[in-house]
């Protein structure tokens, strides 16, 4: 079979090795590059070179990274963080090995030298330490990527957000951005990622002969790159990003933390409290990335063990990390899971009975649920398509060109003119299905992989089948008018070869036998392919007729008496030709076993009332004839074998082809789609603004009668941009820069479609990224590089939050990762809390994002604390505006449902009540309750005392009170006596005291004459 190489993408020339390769394992220390003389690097606490992480302008990363006085180079607009070159290093200083001496020279740090002067001082060792750049690097079989690096020279740690369905050509762009020394993969790391990451790798010498970016690879065990390992190794970093702790959380129930960590302990002990700070932070379920960071920090924590001794001073500083900071995928926006369930993105069904799932992911038996993703889901026809429809979902691009060429692709195959030809396109793609499967079965030698996988449909079939539909869907893409301008289209023509796929369907049609593989139930050779093969089919074909005159033959050399007990003669594949003989019930034995003839009639075996002998006749043909069965099928397994080479030679074009169909299929399916539901393309622009006009949600207007559309407008900071220009004119600048609302808060009652309107405007902004049309009358849409929500509180027993602290953790995320081109949807965040703590919250973090600045990001955010509007903590600026959804109150209505009509437009201004108490009976709550609630509604509105108003006594309660004190007083009135005593006990005392109780509760005679 040919060698499995389908996966790989050929490396650029520049990257060729031509040296030996040598994978090391977790044990080999010889490479790895490190100090010997016993000094250990420390970099200056100010560097004027640009830093080796990914460039952003993320304010909140920039505040929470020990680099806060770096800058990345302006760009047009920052979009996901970028890997800009090495950095080139101007100034570096040395410690001595002794503890003295490194306080001294970290207490009188060194002047300023050259470049040339540092690199003198720098022994060869020393440098490559400063130099190592350490990835870790895991790829699943499902193409879910997680990835970690950490730069010595910056003693910084970077996570990359886990990527779904990605490929080797992520893998590649990673190599090529971060540029690292030593690659770490997993043992049970997929082949095709191991050998991709092989051909670039060191000689055992350290030459990387032509190739700048080789590496050293290392194989570490599987258990390495266990989430809870990474989770664990995390927890116990001590970073200056997490900020000053000033609560200490504990819990009767939380576990202790090792505060001796080998990175640095903090004073926190309690883990669960580190988890919730490292959660502001990190992004805790991406579980390859988290993965992956263990693995490095493993790793660097044995090269500490190796290099240094125990107790060692400099061990404290060498691979240390003052930092952790997340990136994400380049030209992809940053979403995660709160963002994908909170808009319903992406949501899956599953069997409620968990014995009724599948063991994985492809056999889990969920479907997907009502999501925007499931709207286009089934409009793709084709396997491939699919997945790459949800890889556009899961990764929405920042790139515009490539946003605007899938808008331009969607504009040309909804003309009226193709409506026809679009359908009979899309038919056409139905009989297309992934050949990847198929060609990794033909490289396993498996033609049918199952049983419910039939001659009809196996891997030759589908082979065939693929060959002819793409070449013919091929011709029709051509004739298609103005094809020639839709890059997709010429992308498909382009990639699909017609001479190599009509060499593979020729192949197979004059190879294989489909009528003869049904009959016989295995793959069969077509006649005249092999002139050996056709006369072997011959005689086995006319070997009944033989074997009916060898058993005529053989009757007339036996006894009379004994032809009538052998029955036949038979061939069977392995065991050659036999003689069948009736067997005796009563004795178990044969009736004849060669009696009367010079021959050894040898009992093979017995079945079915018969008993198979091989005598000497029997061997004769055996060898004369041979086993012809076994023979064919030989000969038409090496004929099958050589049509798999010439099959595998053509793979490339095979899954090529295979892969843009796919492509093409998912493009067709949002064209589809976005016909069907009468969307519009929205204008792309740099600018850091949203205008949305008339904007739907795509899901909520398809299970209502019908949906009021409303308009949006917000824009971000200006950026940088924006600094240079006040240098010159300040107030001119500011004037003209805030030309909308940077923040927009929402007010206005329950059920009047404020959550609806925050997750429309996030869902208009995240399908225009993916190229698609989206649900308004139009729209111009500025890139977006992040989508943070607080919206749903995802709660799990798993997890040891409550709702109030997971609302606070995703605040806490989207105030650290916003950047001035994210969008930040926050809907009634401070409700798990006290009223007033609350309120405060959402004041101060609604302030934080205005008061960025240029940096500010588009915020929107709904709430029902009306205090802070009434207290002015929260007034209307340039960068801040209030909306309500509007309303019609009617309070004489006949009943309490009638008296507010929602009418689900967007107002300017703030609503002054949110009318719980009407959305209450709405929902059936009982009409005293919602009484009650009013009135004390109004008091509070009142500024009444609850405490006075609610002591206040009715009229019965009043009367009960005072015949209470006329009884009491009464009593008090009494002079109460001990009965008569004469010298023994009173046989009626108890009267005596009852006539005494009698008197006293009997009413007042003035009482009850009035």
């Amino acid at each position: 079979m040919a060698s499995r190489q389908k996966y790989q993408t050929p490396l650029r020339a520049s990257s060729t090795q031509s040296a030996p390769t040598q994978i090391l394992n977790q044990s080999s220390s010889l490479f790895i590059r490190s100090t010997t003389d016993g000094h250990v690097f420390s970099t200056p606490n100010q560097r004027q070179a640009t830093p080796r992480y990914p460039g952003s302008s993320n304010r909140g990363m920039s505040r929470n990274s020990s680099r806060t006085n770096l800058r990345t180079s302006a760009q047009p607009y920052p979009s996901s963080p970028q890997l800009p070159p090495h950095p080139e290093r101007q100034r570096l200083s040395l410690r001595p090995p002794s503890s003295q001496a490194s306080s001294i020279n970290s207490r009188h740090p060194p002047e300023d030298d050259d470049d040339s002067h540092a690199d003198d001082v720098l022994s060869n060792e020393d440098a490559d330490a400063l130099g190592e750049i350490i990835m870790a690097i895991d790829m699943k079989d499902n193409g879910n990527l997680g990835c970690a690096y950490y730069i010595a020279i910056d003693e910084a740690l970077f996570l990359l957000e886990d990527v779904a369905m990605s490929g080797i050509d992520l893998v590649e762009t990673l190599l090529l951005h971060v540029n690292p020394t030593t690659v770490l993969i997993s043992a049970r790391a997929s082949e095709t990622l191991a050998n991709f990451l092989a051909k670039r790798t060191q000689g055992i010498d350290g030459n990387q002969g032509d190739s700048r970016s080789a590496y050293i690879l290392r194989n570490l065990n599987s258990t390495d790159f266990r989430y809870d390992t990474g989770k664990g190794k995390l927890l116990g970093l001590n970073l200056e990003t997490l900020g000053h702790q000033s609560v200490l959380y504990t819990s009767v129930v939380d576990e202790v933390v090792d505060e001796d960590d080998d990175f640095g302990g903090g004073q926190e002990n309690s883990k669960q409290a580190r988890i919730m700070r490292l959660r502001t932070s990190i992004n805790l379920e991406s579980r390859l990335m988290i993965g992956c960071a263990g693995a490095l920090l493993g790793d660097l924590q044995r090269r500490r063990t190796v290099h240094y001794l125990p107790n060692d001073p400099d061990a404290l500083v060498a691979f240390r990390i003052k930092s952790v900071e997340m990136f994400a995928i380049f030209d992809s926006m940053f979403v995660n899971a709160d963002t994908l369930v909170s808009l319903q993105i992406l949501q899956s069904d599953y069997h409620p009975n968990s014995h009724q799932r599948g063991p994985s992911g492809s056999t889990s038996g969920a479907k997907e649920s009502l999501s925007v993703y499931g709207l286009f889901q089934h409009l793709a026809r084709t396997p491939q398509g699919k997945l790459k429809l949800r890889q556009i979902f899961l990764r929405p691009s920042t790139d515009i060109n490539l946003i605007c060429t899938r808008q331009k692709t969607i504009s040309f195959l909804l003309r009226p003119g193709n409506a026809e030809a679009l359908v009979q396109l899309n038919n056409e793609l139905k009989k297309i299905k992934n050949m990847k499967s198929a060609v990794a079965l033909l490289e396993k030698g498996v033609d049918i992989p199952g049983r419910k996988v039939t001659i009809a449909n196996n891997v030759w079939a589908s082979l065939q089948r693929f060959a002819a539909y793409s070449l013919r869907l091929r011709d029709s893409l051509r004739t298609l008018p103005g094809s020639e301008k839709v890059e997709i289209i010429r992308k498909v023509i382009d990639i699909i070869q017609p001479a190599a796929l009509c060499q593979v369907g020729e192949l197979i049609s004059h190879t294989i036998d489909f009528e003869q593989s049904m009959e016989r139930g295995r793959t069969a050779v077509r006649q005249g392919i092999d002139a050996n093969l056709d006369e072997l089919k011959r005689s086995y074909d006319g070997m009944e007729n033989f074997l009916t005159n060898v058993i005529a033959k053989l009757r007339g050399e036996l006894p009379e008496w004994a032809r009538q007990y052998v029955q036949n003669c038979i061939f069977f594949p392995q065991l050659g030709f036999l003689t069948v003989v009736s067997l005796n019930p009563e004795t178990g034995k044969a009736n004849y076993d060669g009696e009367g003839l010079n021959d050894v009639w040898e009992r093979m075996f017995a079945a079915e009332g018969c008993v198979y002998y091989k005598n000497q006749q029997m061997k004769e043909m055996d060898e004369h004839f041979g086993d012809a069965y076994c023979m064919i099928i030989d000969r038409e397994i090496e004929i099958i074998h050589e049509l798999s080479v010439k099959i595998l030679a053509q793979q490339e074009a095979i899954i090529t082809a295979s892969e843009v169909l796919g492509e093409l299929d998912s493009i067709f399916a949002l064209a589809i789609g976005c016909g069907q539901y009468n969307w519009v393309a929205p204008k792309m622009t740099t600018q850091n603004d949203i205008n949305i006009k008339g904007g739907r949600h795509p899901l909520q207007e398809l299970v209502v009668p019908s949906f009021i559309p409303n308009d949006c407008y917000v824009s971000g900071g200006p950026g940088d941009q924006y600094e240079e220009a006040a240098d010159e004119q300040s107030p001119a600048v500011e004037r003209n820069s805030i030309e909308s609302p940077s923040t927009l808060v929402l007010t206005g009652p329950n059920h009047s479609g404020k959550s609806v309107y925050l997750k429309q405007v996030a869902l208009i902004v995240y399908l225009a990224h993916i190229g698609c049309f989206v649900p308004a009358e139009r729209a111009q849409i500025g890139i977006t590089d992040r989508i943070l929500t607080r919206i749903a509180t995802r709660e799990s027993v798993a997890n040891n939050e409550s709702a109030f602290s997971i609302d606070l953790r995703q605040v806490a995320f989207a105030m650290n990762f916003a950047t001035r081109r994210s969008l930040v949807l926050i809907d009634e965040f401070g409700k798990g809390t006290n009223s007033l703590d609350g309120a405060g919250l959402v004041t101060a973090v609604l302030d934080h994002f205005t008061s960025l600045g240029p940096e500010r990001p588009k915020v929107l955010a709904a709430t029902h604390f009306h205090e802070i509007f009434e207290g002015q903590f929260l007034v209307e600026t340039p960068e801040l505006a209030f909306g309500h959804m509007d309303i019609r109150v009617d309070f004489d209505a006949p009943t309490m449902e009638d008296q507010v009509t929602y009418l689900f437009q967007l107002k300017p201004g703030r609503s002054i009540a949110s009318f719980g108490s009407r959305c209450a009976a709405m929902n059936g709550i009982d009409d005293a309750v919602v009484e009650r609630a009013e009135s004390i509604m109004l008091m509070l509105v009142r500024n009444e005392d609850l405490e006075v108003v609610c002591s206040k006594l009715s009229d019965a309660e009043m009367l009960k009170l005072e015949e209470a004190e006329a009884v009491a007083r009464n009593f008090l009135e009494q002079d109460i006596k001990a009965p008569p005593n004469k010298g023994k006990k009173p046989r009626g005392a108890d009267n005596w005291y009852r006539g005494i109780l009698d008197r006293v509760l009997l009413p007042d005679e003035s009482t009850s004459n009035s």
